[in-house]
């Protein structure tokens, strides 16, 4: 029996600004970021072939979020990937004997990976959703092409080089199938092409690597920057507290091992497909609640939502990664269910492999490779953290009773993440290897994880923290509601036994993910959201309107989402901040008006199409990010207009600018019908607004008739009431 670590044979306009800030940095400016966010699981890739900390996304918190529209809801902390080979012989005749090229988990790839290619791709043309005029979005994901043959709905195309030679593809692929929304799969091709930076002269025509590795890393951490609880354990924000369990093919066979039996029995994939998983443990000395599924009680200085703090159980649900496929050889593209050939775990704060890395240092790279073979240290001895044949989370509790966890699943300061090696290969050149594998999340329904965790927050404060933990919560899954004890289909487990049950979930998604797989990526599709999404705020009511795509039948009905103060569509003590269905409407409808709405409360929609299979388009396809609101009645005369805020200042804290982070002003007592002209200092018009739906309210994204975004400087509105000729003038003073 082989032990884990020895060989085998899952956006506002102030994001975008953060993104090229980000973008703009030194350490930053090789890599190129897309998003997939169609699904509820959303993640930037990088055109390096990875995402190393502090270069995973636009706002450097982290990889994957879920669910993708909630702020702060992120997954993974950072990605890696490393590719090794023994005697390889660089263009100048040096002879390397352990040669690696790294980007992650902390190394930033720049010199070691060159971007070739990135590029978003979608199956049809995208939404275009507006809200007042705006297009609104949370993730700037604008597809770069359209292709309507890609097996997904979208796909992330990114090809990185390597100063070994070899050419990585990385296509990351999503659904919008409603079922299907909580993975990503992503493919990879590594081919020895032979060229070693980012010009197209192949320096290696001829040489043949060796022994060659491809090791990837993933640190997870479960929704650690909503905040569970004060900052008495922040370090769960970066994975501090993360437990870490890998599945094994063998394992079936393996005394001792509880849970064998059942695994066998239920789930497909485990028996030929690797996998590795992560949650958010118990924190033993946490003595006022069980932090097991990730209690919403207190403000956290992580927390995105300040009033999300109703007990909801934040991080109900695991996130892991399984081995789709793997070639057995250059030649062989059959799947070696003894891939990957070594899994591990690496301390974060392990300076030895996260800080030191460089392709030139040859002591430091055997020192490396020696590691990712086996998992041991120095390539003999016990391995690096512990020579048992069971995963971190079982060396934490050795029963794998992990309901009822009693030891902290550390000692890291940092948390550990988790490791898995594919090889070794032989590459010549021009040949190429392929590993495909699944990144996914799974857990407790949204609904079940507030009810569940409102509840134990109610029992702890009422019978203490030991009698809750002991104490039973019942809940029907079918009904999808809390039971008595002793209604059909109701079920009792305490909240820890409920929280563990994600990892049912998870592995019931690893299944469907081998279906999809083996089925050659088909899934079935739902209709086709509306190709234009419009929603506009006016005196009395707010209207909202769509199109479909040419030639694309009506669908069954319609159906609108609302909720309101918050896109994020918590339950937060106002219980109208959920999203509720407010109207079902014929296929053929093109139009809805949303008269029961209130003066000064901001209202978030989305709208779903129906099919006749029962599948909905999915929700992010449509989702406004920016909020619609009764507008003020139209001015008395022109002297009643003004300009909101003046001077607009890009630095200015949140309260002397708009609140849903996009760039822009408001001109406010405007009659019914107006027009704007906007002028430079120098008397040059920059833009032309015409305003006609007759609220007192209008606005300017700050940018001139072609797109452009204006420099700081004195500007002249212009203001001309289209009733009666007059006009005034208003002088605007921008600072960026």
């Amino acid at each position: 029996m082989r032990a884990l670590m020895m060989k085998r044979k899952a956006i506002g306009w102030g994001s975008l600004v953060l993104l090229l800030l980000l973008t703009s940095l030194p350490a930053r400016a090789q890599w190129s970021t897309r998003w997939l966010a169609i699904g509820r699981l959303q993640s930037p890739y990088l055109g390096g072939g990875s995402e190393p900390e502090n270069l995973a996304g636009i706002d450097a918190n982290g990889t994957y979020t879920w669910p993708g529209h909630i702020p702060g809801t992120y997954w993974g902390h950072w990605r890696g990937l490393w590719i090794s080979a023994r005697n390889w012989r660089s263009p100048d005749g040096q002879t390397f004997p352990v040669r690696i090229e790294h980007i992650g988990p902390r190394f930033n790839g720049v010199g070691e990976y060159f971007q070739d290619v990135i590029k978003l791709v979608y199956k049809f043309d995208a939404p275009e959703v507006l809200v007042d005029g705006q297009k609104t979005f949370d993730k700037p994901a604008t597809p770069d092409e359209v292709n309507p043959d890609i097996p997904a709905d979208a796909m992330v195309e990114n090809i990185a080089r390597t100063a070994m030679g070899i050419e990585v593809q990385r296509r990351a692929y999503q659904f919008s199938n409603e079922q299907h929304q909580d993975y990503h799969i992503i493919e990879y091709v590594f081919t020895n092409t032979g060229n070693v930076d980012e010009d197209e002269e192949i320096e290696l025509p001829d040489q043949t690597l060796q022994d060659v590795y491809f090791t990837f890393f993933y640190r997870n951490k479960a929704n650690a920057p909503a905040g569970a609880w004060d900052n008495s354990h922040g370090g769960s924000a970066w994975g501090k507290y993360t437990m870490n369990d890998a599945l094994l093919p063998e394992w079936e066979d393996m005394p001792g091992e509880q849970f064998s039996e059942r695994f066998a029995q239920n789930y497909d994939f485990w028996k030929d497909h690797a996998a590795q998983y992560s949650w958010l443990a118990a924190v033993p000395d946490q003595q006022q609640f069980n932090t097991l599924g990730n209690p919403m009680w207190y403000q956290h200085q992580w927390q995105a939502v300040a009033a999300d703090t109703t007990g909801r159980l934040g991080g109900a649900a695991m996130f892991g990664t399984l081995t789709v496929h793997a070639d057995r050889s250059a030649s062989d593209a059959s799947h070696d269910e003894m891939q990957p050939s070594m899994l591990d775990i690496l301390d974060s704060d392990d300076a030895d492999l996260t800080s030191r890395n460089d392709h030139n240092d040859i002591s430091q790279m055997q020192f490396e490779r020696d590691w990712l073979e086996d998992g041991r240290k120095n390539g003999s001895g016990p391995a690096r953290y512990n020579d048992q044949k069971r995963p971190h989370a079982w060396r934490i509790q050795p029963d794998g009773d992990f309901a009822r966890q009693t030891a902290p699943p550390q000692p890291s300061e940092g948390g550990y993440g988790y490791v898995q090696s594919f090889g070794p290969y032989t590459l010549g050149p021009g040949e190429s290897v392929r590993i495909v594998i699944a990144e996914a999340i799974a857990g407790l329904n949204d609904k079940l994880a507030f009810a569940l965790g409102r509840w134990y927050k109610q029992q702890v404060r009422q019978l203490g923290r030991d009698a809750a933990d002991a104490a039973v919560f019942y809940w029907n899954p079918e009904t999808n509601t809390s039971c008595n004890a002793g209604d059909p289909g109701c079920i009792g487990m305490t909240k820890n036994d409920w929280v563990m049950t994600a990892r049912d979930s998870l592995f019931q998604l690893f299944d469907r993910i081998l279906e999809v797989w083996n089925n050659g990526m088909q899934v079935p599709q739902p209709p086709k959201p509306p190709r234009r999404f419009v929603v506009t705020s006016a005196t009395d009511e707010i209207t909202l309107e769509w199109e479909t795509y040419a030639g694309e039948p009506d669908p069954v009905r319609w159906e609108i989402w609302r909720a309101q103060s918050y896109y994020y569509g918590l339950p937060l003590p106002d219980s109208s901040t959920v999203y509720y269905k407010i109207a079902e409407l014929p296929g053929n409808a093109r139009s809805y008006t949303d008269t029961e709405v209130t003066r000064g409360v901001e209202y978030y929609y989305y709208i779903q199409a129906v099919g006749s299979n029962g599948l909905k388009s999915n929700r992010y396809w449509t989702q406004t990010y920016q909020p619609a609101v009764l507008r003020r009645p139209p001015g008395v005369s022109l002297d009643d207009v003004r300009v909101v805020p003046n001077p607009y200042v890009l630095e200015a804290e949140q309260g002397v600018r708009f609140p849903d982070r996009q760039d822009k002003i408001a001109f406010y007592g405007l009659p019914a019908e107006a027009t704007i002209r906007i002028y430079t200092e120098l008397g040059e018009l920059v833009r032309v607004i015409e305003h006609t739906d007759g609220s007192g309210d209008e606005f300017w994204d700050l940018t001139t008739s072609s797109r452009q975004v204006v420099a700081s400087g004195i500007y002249f509105a212009v203001i001309t009431d289209k009733a009666t000729g007059n006009q005034t003038t208003r002088t605007i003073v921008i600072i960026r």
